[in-house]
């Protein structure tokens, strides 16, 4: 179940909303309504993640106990060896069931051993809900928050909207959220907004990024492409992550908002941007807070001279590739992102000297290249699309209609390029000349014009719903 399918927007959502706000005079029970549906909601995908995700639950909140409890005695060497076994825990479960196959295929590869490999299925979701369990842990230890009940607890981890792809949320934003009094009563401001930016997202994901799925597979691994295609391939997954994971984050927020939760912000037009790290600070803007807090600052982030600094950043994003996906298309996507932000550190004095327009379209090309990384199966495949992208003896503008036709029955080769270059032109101009919805939401009023908006889009969208996807984050 995902929130772009009937089973969501007209069974579960109506349903849990319903029982949740009609409990609030009884404060346990509605917690307790908000957390089986949030179970609910993750073991519909399958029964089997109920039984990791509720072991790290009970694992993590009792380890966080014993640190709270070993903070208030004069020993606080137990606290941080309970600190280093609670982190220990949660690498290891993630390691276990997102890098076993990767590391036992790589043992093998290298030292001809034959060990063999366990196909761990991986659970949904575990990158993030793993991090957050992480902020709770640090949380306590440095005695920042108190420990709430289990099942307030319970929903931190599990609450739906956020659960499977994020935003990575901590302990301290949200904990006091989830026990406010104020925020268990239905609110209609809240749930207007939030129904407006669940039906934005609802709009990006079912009508755009399912529309250039399209293109994606017809161009990914085909060897017949033209120059042309490929580029048009390559644009096409730039475009189709970008909306895909764009409308994940509004139907997130949205969702949110309905329950009078505040999710952080997670995507604010990172096409916009005039550099690689700037990039990645309105990309999955939660991961790379996530990054620095677990990864960079302890490493000595740029503590430690320019050198030491330059290794954190690569550590950093070699270690965020991974983070993405157990295969080194990942790795390599993650070394490059990081060597190229240690370019821009270099020569920031040079850089500040270039005009915007020409950084945000160098950043988008570089972008461009990186995701073609991401999204191939493996290193062959990415490196065909490249060859592809600079074969200067096979121009092929017709040929992008190979990318095209699979999905738009019986039509005409021009009509297809046309047909996608028109759809190219107004993606990439809402890209970087609209409002995104975080800014439309802040200046959102409640009227009969942006409530006739909200049902349009949501209606076209419906429209959609038969061709319903998972998002592409939802593998991480």
């Amino acid at each position: 179940m995902v929130f772009s399918s009937y089973e969501f927007i007209f069974i579960f959502l109506p349903l849990v909303l319903l029982l949740y706000f009609s409990t609030y005079q009884t404060p346990k029970l509605q917690s307790f309504i908000l957390a089986i549906s949030s179970l609910y909601f993750y073991g519909y995908f399958n029964f089997y993640y109920l039984f990791i995700i509720l072991a790290s639950i009970v694992i993590n909140f009792i380890l966080g106990h014993f640190i709270n409890h070993a903070n208030k005695t004069p020993k606080p060497l137990l606290a941080k060896l309970l600190l280093i076994l609670a982190i220990a825990f949660n690498i290891g479960l993630l390691g276990y069931f997102k890098y076993y196959d990767f590391f036992v295929e790589n043992i093998n590869a290298v030292f001809k051993t034959d060990f063999i490999l366990k196909n761990i299925l991986l659970p949904l979701g575990i990158s993030f809900f793993t991090f957050q369990q992480f902020s709770f842990i640090l949380s306590i230890y440095k005695q920042e928050e108190k420990i709430e009940g289990f099942l307030d607890y319970t929903i931190f981890v599990t609450f739906f909207p956020q659960l499977v792809a994020g935003p990575i949320v901590t302990y301290s934003e949200m904990m006091p959220q989830f026990v406010n009094p104020q925020n268990r009563r239905f609110n209609s401001d809240n749930f207007q907004i939030g129904l407006f930016a669940f039906a934005c997202g609802m709009f990006k994901k079912l009508v755009i990024a399912d529309t250039l799925n399209i293109f994606v597979n017809n161009g990914f691994g085909n060897s017949s492409l033209s120059m042309a295609a490929a580029w048009a391939t390559a644009i096409s997954y730039t475009l189709q992550i970008y909306f895909d994971f764009s409308g994940y984050s509004d139907m997130a927020i949205g969702l949110g908002k309905m329950f009078n939760i505040n999710l952080p912000v997670n995507f604010f037009s990172p096409y916009k941007s005039e550099s690689i790290s700037e990039f990645w600070k309105r990309w999955h803007i939660t991961l790379g807070r996530a990054l620095k807090s677990y990864i960079y600052i302890p490493l000595g982030g740029n503590r430690k001279g320019k050198l030491r600094t330059y290794m954190n950043y690569m550590a950093t994003f070699i270690l965020s590739g991974l983070w993405h996906g157990a295969s080194w298309n990942f790795v390599l996507w993650g070394g490059l992102n990081g060597f190229f932000i240690v370019l821009e550190k270099i020569f920031s004095s040079i850089l500040k000297k270039i005009p915007r327009v020409i950084k945000i379209a160098v950043t988008f090309i570089i972008t461009n290249f990186l995701w073609v990384l991401f999204r191939a199966s493996d290193f062959h495949e990415a490196a065909m699309l490249y060859r592809q992208m600079f074969d200067i003896h096979n121009i092929g503008l017709q040929k992008i209609a190979i990318i095209v036709q699979d999905g738009i029955f019986g039509m005409p080769s021009s009509v297809a390029v046309c047909y996608f270059l028109f759809i190219a032109f107004i993606l990439l101009f809402i890209v970087f000349f609209k409002k995104n919805t975080i800014e439309n939401i802040e200046a959102f009023k409640s009227n009969m014009q942006t409530s006739l908006v909200t049902a349009l889009i949501i209606t076209v969208s419906i429209i959609f719903l038969s061709r319903e996807s998972a998002f592409i984050y939802f593998n991480f």
